[in-house]
């Protein structure tokens, strides 16, 4: 991992635009260094977080959203969990936000977050140090169904916006992470095609629309392209994404999506970098 931040030239960065980066969970073997090019932007701009939210699906979660104060223990050590942090949440929600503690042990899209952090922090921050508040977000297929997001009474919603309103959570030293892949398609995610060529294409196309409409302002209309084929493609961001959309007024800023494809089996996971800044920015 030092090696793959080390192959990454040094860019000028944009400290007020880089505290929520898009990253993928996707395997280190996949592509190392998309990682690198993503987490450098915070080598090069000097900054490194006090507190890191960590948004990730929730691979094995029955829930919509999970919260849990827990730290993540990685071979790098252990990072503890922002408790003041979570308890501001928790009295804001009037319903529980630990739903599904189980769901969190070993979750990958979230240790590999950590693990980056700490690298980074250890080779270039070795003064600092951070806590995180890890949350699970599932995939609102129900409301992809209707081609509508949640309302402004739903769990999801309010959930969203007690997340984005707390004290702090806006401050220069907060930084939220969005943990997600997007398509995965073909026979091994029981897709009775292959994802060929012609599959490849069509869903590289799809995908494309789809970050274009990843704004609080077109919130609707995301929801309504998932809908066009009931997320048929499996893009596995739309809670993380609805939750940071949902909450503040932002808009996806993406490098063109990578697809990993299989020969062997026929399939594919796409997966992109990017930032989430503020509209109009």
């Amino acid at each position: 991992m030092a090696a793959a931040l080390a192959k990454v030239r040094p860019a000028k960065g944009r400290k007020g635009e880089i505290r929520r980066p898009i990253v993928p969970h996707i395997d280190f073997r996949v592509n190392l260094g998309l990682y690198a090019e993503t987490y450098a932007q915070w080598r090069d701009a000097a900054w490194f977080p006090s507190r890191v939210i960590i948004l990730g699906v929730g691979h094995r979660s029955r829930d919509e959203f999970s919260c849990l104060p827990a730290g993540f223990k990685t071979p790098l050590g252990e990072v503890e969990p922002d408790h003041p942090f979570h308890q501001s949440l928790a009295a804001r929600c009037p319903f529980p936000l630990v739903r599904d503690a189980q769901a969190f042990q070993g979750e990958h899209s979230i240790e590999f977050v950590v693990v980056w952090l700490q690298i980074l922090r250890d080779l270039f921050f070795p003064d600092r140090s951070f806590t995180i508040l890890p949350v699970l977000c599932g995939g609102l297929q129900d409301f992809v169904e209707k081609g509508k997001p949640p309302g402004s009474s739903d769990p999801a919603a309010v959930f969203a916006k007690a997340l984005a309103d707390l004290p702090g959570a806006n401050d220069a030293d907060t930084a939220w992470v969005a943990s997600i892949d997007g398509c995965h398609v073909g026979p091994r995610f029981q897709h009775p095609f292959e994802a060929d060529e012609k599959v490849r294409k069509l869903v590289a196309s799809w995908e494309k629309h789809l970050w274009s409409l990843a704004s609080s302002e077109t919130l609707s209309e995301f929801f309504q392209h998932l809908s066009s084929n009931s997320n048929g493609f499996y893009f596995d961001g739309v809670g993380v994404l609805h939750t940071l959309l949902h909450g503040q007024k932002l808009r996806a800023e993406v490098q063109p999506t990578v697809q990993w494809h299989v020969p062997s089996d026929q399939s594919l996971v796409s997966f992109s970098r990017g930032l989430l800044i503020p509209s109009g920015s």
